[in-house]
């Protein structure tokens, strides 16, 4: 066997090369012919292989790593840290962004794929030169969808008038599918010639307040550009409501998603105190306010927000409904209207998480990004966040905190 050195690997499209010393010209590698469970190779990587005389050239085979790499999933990240759960034994590595190969600040989110050496260290395992291998949702993995738009439109027609655009309810869904999975709500079906159908709740009702589900059949176009990537065995069929036919091929309703056990976490508690965190809300969340308000300088933002949360706490206190709960990372939130020009128009939400015996206050949203994450429990019905009118949508990663 051959011993050689990445030379350069394209995780997108899955090959690269490796050089040696018999071969400095580089010898080209597939992925398929990586042994191991991971498949994409890190530049400089020592690696050996079986060299093959193909039609198109030398081609590696049979490609065995020196050093262990393996694949898991991003379980928890946020503020640059987190952690990555393997898929086969289920142990959790600490990741650091530092650590993750790429350019800038490397940011991951919920659900990645990545591939990693695991260390030991003193404080635990530890995942480094981690490679981001797949960056889709949940719901992408489980199913193709298709048309999205069609289908998304299609929705929108038959759900109860919100702020919906084909965007922010695709986001939606990706979210309530996550807790779906999560909570194992995922319901399986047969027709009456045997074939399988797949459907999930989605949360939302029609016109005449009839709940609708998502339906899916198996997949079969099980192409993807990038090979190594896993193939959704299903695929979207369409939404519909309970009494269409596609409901009688499931033995059992789907539930819905749950996002809290107790309803106590979605009111506000006037006996806690509400401590903000001021330097991290402008200094590190800053860029989240309208420029009209950043080019007010810092100490006058400063000035704005202790008044807007002072009034914010004031009004909560009067009416516990002006809280509006909000589902983040596994845990209940919530938001309070931000009155930086004027008290009868909130600008932003104010983010509340309770911590042990207080509530603690470290960043706000844009009252857009604020919707969507309330949106998970129920449409919100305070007045101070329906009567924005922007339908902007969050990132790639989803919800935003």
């Amino acid at each position: 066997m051959e011993l050689g050195i990445v030379s350069f690997f394209n995780k997108e499209r899955g090959f690269g090369r490796i050089k040696t010393g018999n071969f400095p010209e580089g010898v080209f590698v597939h992925f398929s012919d990586v042994q191991g469970e991971a498949k994409i190779l890190v530049e400089n990587e020592m690696v050996r292989f079986e060299v093959d005389h193909t039609d198109k050239g030398l081609r590696a085979r049979a490609v065995v790593r020196l050093t262990e790499r393996l694949r898991g999933r991003i379980s928890q990240f946020s503020k640059g840290f987190g952690y990555v759960k393997t898929s086969d034994s289920q142990q959790q590595y600490f990741l650091h962004h530092s650590d993750i190969l790429a350019t800038g600040f490397r940011r991951v989110a919920h659900d990645f794929e990545v591939e990693f050496s695991p260390f030991e260290t003193e404080r635990g395992l530890q995942a480094k030169e981690v490679i981001v291998t797949d960056m889709r949702p949940a719901l992408e993995k489980f199913a193709h969808l298709g048309d999205t738009t069609t289908q998304l439109e299609h929705l929108i027609s038959l759900v109860q008038p919100e702020m919906w655009s084909p965007s922010n309810l695709k986001n939606y869904l990706i979210h309530v599918f996550r807790r779906i999975e999560e909570e194992g709500k995922i319901a399986f079906g047969k027709d009456n010639r045997g074939a399988d159908y797949a459907s999930f709740h989605t949360g939302l009702v029609t016109h005449s307040y009839e709940e609708i589900f998502a339906y899916f059949t198996p997949n079969r176009k099980r192409y993807h550009p990038a090979g190594y990537l896993q193939q959704p065995r299903w695929a979207l069929k369409t939404f519909a409501p309970e009494s269409d036919y596609l409901m009688s091929y499931f033995p059992e309703r789907p539930e819905m998603a749950c996002f809290y056990t107790d309803p106590a976490e979605l009111i506000f508690d006037p006996a806690r105190r509400l401590v903000p965190d001021y330097d991290h809300i402008v200094g590190e969340r800053e860029s989240r306010f309208p420029e009209k308000f950043r080019s007010w300088g810092r100490e006058e933002l400063l000035n704005r927000l202790r008044n807007a949360i002072h009034l914010a706490e004031r009004r909560v206190r009067r009416n516990y409904r002006t809280a509006v709960p909000q589902y983040y990372d596994g845990a209940i939130q919530l938001l309070l209207p931000l009155c930086l020009e004027s008290p009868d128009h909130a600008d932003m939400a104010l983010v509340v998480a309770r911590e042990h015996e207080i509530y603690r206050a470290q960043t706000v949203l844009p009252l857009s990004w604020a919707y969507q994450n309330a949106r998970l429990i129920a449409p919100p019905e305070a007045l101070w966040l329906t009567r924005q009118k922007s339908t902007e949508v969050a990132g790639p990663e989803g919800i935003r905190i």
